[in-house]
């Protein structure tokens, strides 16, 4: 199979049927489009997800607990305690593991996770460092953002740009094949785009403005979120590429490895699904994030894309391009 996220229909073929038992307490299960679970335990909403890092070694322990905060906060949750699972290679020394470790306390404590436990083992079913987190965290709201509320005529608001985790680990990971094309203080500049993976920020300000539907963009770049949260509502959308900002540094990595930005994993980039947008983005805009609208979901499932005055449709759904860089030779 393909390297990577499993697609739309992979996920409905393969792991969707088989969800096992069904509690009372489940208010949000597992679909397409959703990154958390709900349960509801006397009044109090417990928003759970878990996310692996695997397309990095270096910093993970910085950006696991990111993927799972934005998670939590994409569904009306604030962070509150994690777990975390570590498998090392065989060639780990201790000071790794130790220095990994740091970075999750500092990185999580910083989030507002406790972390609660986990597990650490060295295998060699792993030929590069594997860490997956489980996060938890607390809605208050009585009706919390969900991708069953995305309706036609909404609004896709996109906070920053587009490939920035992309941008940020293609830096770290191919960084002496890019000395050639970057001098080093771009070349940093790029790996410290990894700083910018929250959504938290964003999340908090437009959970205010009760929006239907909040995704972080991770697999699948910006194309790839939109299309999962509109496919699990059996919507199309229209994304006008024009007004969808690409920082200069993932538009260099992108046209040195061929790579289309938009497809590129995108953790740090919030897509907000909401029928008023002007309000959200004037708050945004006040506390200095970076947002616009990018697009329109549409009542019938064509999915298209405006790229240079022309109309694309895109027929399936867009594949994180990351692997294919990771993976190849160097």
């Amino acid at each position: 199979m393909q390297l990577g996220k499993l697609s739309p229909h992979e996920l409905k073929r393969l792991v969707f049927p088989f969800q096992g038992r069904k509690r009372e307490e489940v208010l949000f299960g597992a679909h397409l489009g959703r990154d958390c679970g709900v349960l509801h335990f006397s009044g109090l909403l417990l928003s759970l997800t878990c996310d692996p890092v695997t397309g990095t070694a270096q910093h993970a322990g910085a950006l696991a607990p990111h993927l799972v905060a934005n998670d939590l906060i994409a569904s009306g949750a604030e962070p509150v305690a994690l777990l975390v699972s570590l498998l090392f290679p065989p060639a780990t020394d201790a000071s790794a593991i130790e220095d990994t470790m740091r970075e999750l306390d500092a990185t999580a404590s910083s989030l507002g996770f406790a972390i609660l436990g986990g597990h650490t083992e060295v295998t060699d079913a792993v030929l590069r460092p594997v860490i997956h987190c489980t996060g938890v965290g607390e809605i208050t709201s009585s009706s919390p953002p969900d991708v069953t509320r995305v309706s036609p005529g909404d609004f896709i608001v996109m906070t920053k740009g587009a490939g920035i985790e992309g941008t940020g680990i293609l830096a770290l990971e191919r960084a002496e094949e890019l000395r050639g094309v970057f001098s080093e203080e771009e070349l940093r500049k790029a790996q410290d785009f990894l700083k910018e993976v929250s959504v938290l920020p964003e999340g908090r300000i437009a959970l205010a403005f009760s929006p239907h539907c909040l995704h972080d963009a991770t697999e699948g770049g910006v194309l790839g979120a939109v299309w999962e949260v509109c496919a699990a509502r059996d919507l199309g959308f229209v994304i006008d590429e024009s007004r969808v900002f690409v920082f200069p540094e993932t538009e260099r990595l992108a046209r040195h490895f061929g790579l289309d930005p938009l497809r590129l994993i995108s953790s740090g980039t919030l897509l907000i699904f909401t029928p008023e947008p002007q309000p959200l983005l004037a708050a945004l805009r006040e506390a200095g994030i970076p947002a616009g609208v990018i697009g329109q979901v549409t009542g019938n499932s064509r999915v298209l894309l405006r790229r240079n005055g022309e109309q694309e449709e895109i027929l399936e759904c867009p594949q994180d391009e990351l692997w294919r860089i990771l993976e190849r030779e160097t």
